[in-house]
């Protein structure tokens, strides 16, 4: 899918959301948990980055995306650890 779509189709989304009436405490939380993925995956990327010349790659998908967003900078830190020690 073309990548203008899927961010038309989130704004969208939030922006019905907004215009329904979806409590302030609900989007709060939300964007907590959405903010904080966004920066913990631009960190994964970055990591990515950075370490591509000793072979070392965290896949960024789903399942890391939502480990990510719920865990944070240590779920980074966890997925870094898992990809040099089981990998």
């Amino acid at each position: 899918m073309n990548s203008v779509i899927m961010i038309s189709v989130v704004l969208f989304v939030v922006l019905f959301l907004l215009l329904v009436g979806m409590p302030v405490k609900t989007v709060k939380v939300i964007s907590k948990y959405v903010l904080r993925g966004i920066v913990c995956i631009m960190l994964v990327f970055l990591l990515n980055y950075v370490l591509a010349s000793n072979n070392f790659h965290i896949p960024i998908n789903a399942a890391t995306c939502l480990s990510v967003s719920i865990l944070g900078i240590p779920g980074v830190v966890a997925l870094s650890v898992i990809g040099i020690y089981l990998v």
